[in-house]
């Protein structure tokens, strides 16, 4: 496939990406921090916020890799960072993955995951980490660690890098879909129940070239949704359509 009919399918994706999310409702959820530490309260939060590290490979055909390690450090509910027991006496992390297709056009690099996934997980002895930040794999102090849900599933996705007037500016926004707590995340994540989600993971990127293998950092926030019903999805996906076809006509 030729970049640029890529990039048209791309927007396109995207349009219908950013068109999901946004008509999808970002619910408020409350973990009881006593099962993450052995005391604590109840914390209602809508988002979690944390920072990254991950290993991206790109083929030399337009396809890609990826793995990352992520830290979550703070709740927010809006605007407001909450001061609860994460990040001070445990600690949340995630581990993610993806596969896609990536290249260019013009000033903007992209890519689009077509599978992926992520796992969550409770340490309550706030002591994993990476012994080698370079490494994703270098994972150590996870011996004790509870697996609190995951997903299999990437949904509508989209990352992107643009140079502006000698800027840079990178962005990433992905759906996971049919998130799913464990036993032990039902305890943790106590409401709403039940607690069958979507979740989406947006954040930004440093600046990387598309060759090899790239460790990359960067800024990662998460926040958890209902699935739109399916009438309004289809309208959604049949508007877009339209635009393809009006953009077709016009060629």
């Amino acid at each position: 496939m030729k970049i640029k009919t890529l990039v048209k399918s791309m927007a396109l994706t995207a349009g219908l990406a950013a068109s999901f999310t946004a008509s999808a409702n970002f619910v408020e959820f409350t973990v009881d921090e006593s099962y993450a530490a052995g005391s604590g309260e109840m914390v209602t939060a809508d988002k979690i916020n944390g920072g990254y590290v991950e290993r991206i490979t790109f083929d030399g055909n337009g396809n890609f890799t990826a793995s990352a390690f992520a830290t979550f450090g703070q709740f927010f509910l809006g605007s407001n960072s909450l001061n609860s027991g994460l990040n001070n006496t445990y600690s949340l992390y995630a581990t993610f993955n993806a596969e896609g297709t990536a290249g260019e056009e013009g000033n903007v690099d992209f890519f689009i995951g077509d599978t992926g996934g992520f796992n969550i997980y409770l340490d309550s002895n706030n002591d994993t980490m990476l012994s080698d930040q370079n490494d994703i794999t270098s994972v150590v102090g996870d011996g004790e660690d509870l697996l609190l849900g995951s997903s299999s599933t990437i949904g509508n996705n989209l990352g992107t890098s643009t140079t502006i007037n000698g800027q840079t500016v990178t962005a990433f926004n992905f759906d996971f879909m049919n998130f799913e707590l464990t036993d032990e995340g039902d305890q943790y994540f106590v409401s709403p129940t039940p607690f069958s989600m979507m979740v989406n993971v947006n954040g930004d990127f440093d600046a990387f070239a598309q060759a090899g293998e790239q460790i990359t950092r960067g800024d990662v926030s998460a926040q958890f949704y209902e699935v739109p019903e399916p009438s309004t999805v289809a309208v959604m996906a049949l508007g877009l359509l339209g635009l393809g076809a009006a953009r077709r006509r016009k060629a």
